[in-house]
């Protein structure tokens, strides 16, 4: 689906002028919202449009149990949608009351991604994605062999992709009908990430980064050296960064070729973001925020005290980059590597932040509740 946008553009040479009108079709298969579906967008650039947040609790709630590595999305109505090991999808209304919740039949591992018509896409671990509209009502649902962390993507064309532990890449249609499936080798906890060309990227636990065409034929691969949990991010300029457990951040162009490698000294299992300037950013278990250059040199380190796991960084506009850590907190740390503020939880993080329009950090915790933090 598509929005068009059009601008007026006028030329004036002495006394004379015309005006012209241009008209840009705009891909809205996402909500059109700050943060629809993991890591902001479909290129899982982790950059976000807001700032400004202080680090100030502004509302939280307590679900029935751990919120692991689900991430909060937010809806074009402003609505923050979480899935918890409770087995329930939560809806939340920018203020923090509940909205609805949804149950699933097991553990939710992945987070919501949003679509431009409301639809929350969002899997289980009892084996099934969910389509749930934005009443809180089940629109369709597709039983594969395993889902665990992949969060789904959409391409251009709406398709719906993610990855299950089957060893399959799986594309949905919007109305729930199996479109194709790739065999990936193993497992994936990797969530998809969409190129400009609409190519498709996703990692596997065999250690190989995959690209895709949208009808599902293979372009190329990438052997790292061990397991991939993290989620490719896409560069405007097509550059491709993912990470891997073999503890290196590699960075490739758009057929696959290896432009740079940077070691950190633990497994990488945070997905990586990429600021506004191509700084890249990610987590690693020695504790540690890596920001590297554009050209693959460290730029600086910021350590927690405690390891950065399933938890991957975010960038505000402003360039001030939020994570969460083992060590119970959500820091904001200046895109000079100088600590902002950081925010006390009551159990470890492993979930990723949303930044809302207005600035808010929403995130989860282990300790079983969802925090919004202004």
């Amino acid at each position: 689906m598509t929005t068009p946008t059009t601008a007026n553009i006028t030329a004036t040479l002495g006394s004379l002028s015309q005006t012209a009108t241009l008209t840009i079709n705009r891909s809205t298969v996402l909500a059109d919202s700050a943060w629809p579906k993991f890591h902001g967008n479909a290129q899982n650039s982790g950059l976000g449009g807001g700032s400004g947040s202080l680090g100030e609790l502004k509302w939280s709630y307590s679900t029935g149990w751990i919120i692991g590595a689900s991430s909060p999305s937010i809806g074009a109505d402003g609505t923050v949608y979480i899935g918890s090991w409770d087995f329930n999808v939560y809806a939340f209304t920018p203020a923090g009351k509940i909205k609805w919740k949804f149950a699933t039949g097991n553990f939710i591992f992945c987070s919501p991604t949003v679509g431009a018509d409301g639809t929350i896409y969002i899997s289980s671990t009892d084996n099934s994605l969910y389509a749930i509209n934005p009443s809180g009502t089940l629109k369709w649902k597709y039983s594969t062999g395993g889902f665990g962390n992949s969060s789904p993507a959409i391409g251009p064309n709406g398709t719906i992709y993610i990855g299950s532990y089957d060893n399959n890449l799986y594309a949905f249609t919007p109305d729930g009908r199996l479109d194709w499936t790739f065999n990936i080798g193993n497992g994936s906890d990797s969530s998809p990430a969409i190129g400009p060309d609409g190519t498709i990227y996703i990692g596997s636990d065999d250690g190989i980064l995959y690209a895709l065409t949208s009808t599902g034929d293979l372009k190329w691969v990438f052997v790292t050296g061990n397991i991939i949990t993290a989620s490719s991010a896409v560069a405007s300029d097509g550059t491709i960064y993912i990470a891997s457990q073999d503890k290196n951040v590699y960075a490739l162009d758009s057929s696959g070729g290896l432009k740079w490698v940077l070691k950190t000294g633990g497994q990488i299992w945070s997905s990586p973001a990429i600021g506004s300037d191509g700084t890249v950013y990610v987590g690693s278990t020695d504790n540690n925020l890596y920001a590297i250059k554009p050209n693959g040199t460290l730029k600086w380190t910021y350590a927690t005290e405690a390891e950065i796991l399933n938890a991957s960084p975010v960038v505000g506009s402003d360039g001030t980059v939020y994570v969460g850590s083992r060590d119970n907190y959500v820091y904001a740390i200046n895109s000079d590597g100088n600590l902002r503020w950081k925010f006390q939880t009551g159990s470890w993080i492993d979930s990723t932040p949303a930044i809302g329009s207005d600035g808010t950090i929403y995130i989860g915790s282990n300790d079983h509740n969802v925090y919004a933090i202004h």
